[in-house]
C-alpha cells in the first residue's frame, strides 16, 4: 500500500470512528471500539489519541470511554447555517416567543434524532432553557414526530421500521399502527404535539421548516408547563407556529408553487 493509499484509508477510519461513537451517546473505552470495527487496536489507538489531541473527542477519566466533543456540532451548525437558515429564523422565532412568551427552538434531523441548534429564550418567569445540541427522540416529542411526519414515504418508513417505541410514560405511543395513524394525523393537520407523552405535565408544539425543493429540513416548536400550554389552546397556538415556520420557509427560498 502507497504511502498516499494509507493516509485514505486512516482518513476512512477515523470517519468510522465518529460514526460508530455519534450512535453510542455515553461514549465507548478503545477495547469496545475495536471489537465493533474489527480494526488494529493500535491503529485505532492512534486515530482516537488524534481526534482527542485536536478536539474532536473526548475522554472519560474513570472509564476511559471516549465520546464526541461539541466541537462536532459546531461543524454541522457551520454546514446547516451556510444558507443562513438559522441567522434567517431568529427574527422570527423572536416574534414567536413574544407571541406565546415560551422559549421558542429550532432543530434538523441529524441520523435519527432531532437535534437542537438554536434557541431564543421565553420571556415568562419560568421557561424551559435547553442545551445546544440536546437530542430528542421521532415518537413521543413534537420536534422529532414533525420531521418523522414529513419525511419522503420511503425514508419515513425506512426510519420507522428500525423506530423502537419504547414506553417512556403511559402517555407515550407504542402500537406503531397507531403510531403510523397520527403521523398522517401530523401531515394533514400541519403540526406535532406531545401532550405528557416525554414529561408528564410537559406540552410542545412542532411544526416544519421547509426548504426551495419542497422539503422539510428542519422545525421550530415551543414548549412549557401543561398550565400555560393547555390542551385546548394547542390548535391556536399551533397555527402560530405553523405560519412562524412558513415565513422562516419563505425566507431561505421556498415557494408553495
Amino acid at each position: 500500500m502507497s504511502e498516499e493509499e494509507k493516509q485514505i484509508s486512516m482518513i476512512t477510519k477515523s470517519f468510522e470512528v465518529l460514526e460508530l461513537l455519534s450512535k453510542n451517546p455515553y461514549g465507548l473505552t478503545l477495547q469496545e471500539i475495536v471489537t465493533q470495527l474489527q480494526y488494529p487496536k493500535s491503529s485505532l489507538y492512534k486515530i482516537v489519541s488524534n481526534l482527542q489531541e485536536i478536539g474532536y473527542l473526548g475522554r472519560e477519566m474513570d472509564s476511559s470511554r471516549y465520546f464526541l466533543s461539541r466541537k462536532l456540532l459546531t461543524l454541522g451548525v457551520t454546514a446547516f447555517n451556510s444558507s443562513n437558515i438559522i441567522e434567517r429564523s431568529k427574527e422570527y422565532m423572536k416574534l414567536l416567543r413574544d407571541e406565546v412568551g415560551e422559549s421558542v427552538m429550532i432543530g434538523t434531523l441529524i441520523d435519527d434524532e432531532v437535534v437542537l441548534l438554536e434557541q431564543i429564550t421565553g420571556s415568562l418567569d419560568f421557561v424551559f432553557t435547553l442545551k445546544q445540541g440536546m437530542k430528542f427522540n421521532l415518537y413521543s416529542t413534537a420536534p422529532g414526530k414533525v420531521i418523522l411526519a414529513f419525511l419522503d414515504r420511503d425514508r419515513q418508513k425506512e426510519m420507522l421500521d428500525n423506530l423502537q417505541l419504547e414506553a417512556i410514560n403511559e402517555f407515550t405511543i407504542t402500537d406503531k399502527e397507531l403510531f403510523r395513524k397520527e403521523l398522517d394525523d401530523i401531515k394533514r393537520k400541519g403540526y406535532a404535539a406531545d401532550i405528557n407523552e416525554t414529561v408528564e405535565g410537559v406540552h410542545c408544539i412542532a411544526a416544519p421548516i421547509w426548504d426551495e425543493t419542497k422539503n422539510a429540513i428542519a422545525c421550530i416548536w415551543t414548549s412549557g408547563p401543561a398550565g400555560r400550554l393547555p390542551k385546548k389552546n394547542i390548535g391556536a397556538i399551533a397555527q402560530r407556529i405553523i405560519e412562524c415556520g412558513l415565513s422562516i420557509s419563505y425566507n431561505i427560498g421556498y415557494r408553495k408553487v
